[in-house]
């Protein structure tokens, strides 16, 4: 998923992460084309953001085929001649173009829901060209902006996902985070793990533990509302008030109401509630599955501050590989 957002809406966010998190946005351009700067054996290398997930996709041997969903133009101009190195099956979609009609008619889609360059239009338009929506089988769906997940944690979650993939129609990866805050000063979300997945004995007073999104997640849409698609990615990140009062008029229409108070205010929201409300949204069963591997949750959202991060975390990424 290598998507970009047009320049109001790239305005748009620019101002809420300045306002709510007081970080300079810097990204102007196509993001997963940014260029990152490491050190491999002693010498200095450049390459773009998308890059360095493709790298791991194509040597990792359970990935059968790539789907690359973005702009296929400039993806094609910087990445053409790396991609042709690699015998496994690789090709790209291009943002821009329109959801087939038969896809919108497999997927029952409400054009006004899933436009076609949104999230969940490029969603589902990398799903519609690969073999797996062929077979009707669940499909891994990978950020282009993760550039420290490593083949070993996406070997982790897809076994997980061979393991439960016939019971849930979407699987998320939910990554233990153990301090208050992250490296890159984030701060997780903290809920009670009820799940079967015991990680840590390592808790809050509440007897709570800490968990981010990773860059990756397994889906099967014939099995889920793709419509719901596009509201759930918006509420991802809870940036402002408004969007922590949507989400609370959603779960309350979902007959969660006291979804904030459990959160804030209570501090017992637990990993399955939070499964079992985002199912009811969905129309189809998720799981959340508890994984350790911080690094995969490092994305780079276009601030300054994340920039000299993560570059700094890949060279020492490049050292520990050496």
């Amino acid at each position: 998923m290598a998507g970009y957002n047009n320049k109001r809406e790239v305005k748009k966010y620019s101002r809420t992460v300045a306002e709510h998190y007081g970080e300079k946005f810097i990204e102007a351009g196509y993001k997963p084309l940014r260029e990152f700067k490491t050190v491999k054996n002693g010498r200095k290398e450049s390459k773009p953001l998308i890059q360095y997930t493709l790298e791991r996709l194509f040597e990792n041997e359970f990935i059968d085929e790539i789907v690359i969903v973005g702009h296929r133009m400039l993806l094609e101009q910087r990445l053409g001649s790396f991609i042709k190195q690699f015998e496994k099956p690789c090709c790209i979609v291009n943002q821009n173009s329109k959801i087939p009609d038969d896809v919108i008619t497999r997927f029952n889609i409400t054009p006004r829901k899933v436009k076609y360059n949104s999230i969940a239009g490029n969603f589902i338009k990398g799903y519609a060209a690969s073999n797996a929506c062929k077979e009707k089988k669940h499909a891994l769906f990978v950020a282009s902006d993760s550039p420290l997940t490593t083949n070993e944690f996406v070997n982790r979650f897809i076994k997980a996902v061979q393991q439960y993939q016939d019971k849930f129609a979407i699987l998320v990866p939910a990554i233990l985070i153990d301090e208050k805050k992250d490296r890159l000063d984030r701060s997780p979300l903290r809920l009670r793990n009820d799940s079967q997945f015991e990680l840590t004995d390592k808790k809050d007073k509440y007897g709570r533990q800490g968990f981010r999104l990773s860059a990756l997640i397994s889906a099967n849409p014939h099995r889920f509302d793709v419509n719901t698609a596009n509201t759930a990615y918006s509420l991802r990140k809870w940036l402002s008030p408004n969007v922590q009062l949507k989400v609370f008029r959603i779960t309350r229409g979902l007959g969660y109401p006291n979804v904030y108070s459990k959160y804030f205010l209570r501090k017992d929201l637990s990993v399955n509630e939070v499964a079992n409300i985002v199912s009811e949204f969905f129309n189809g069963k998720l799981q959340i599955i508890p994984m350790t591997g911080e690094e995969a949750t490092y994305d780079y959202d276009g601030t300054d501050r994340e920039y000299r991060m993560i570059t700094k975390m890949l060279k020492s990424d490049q050292k520990d590989m050496v």
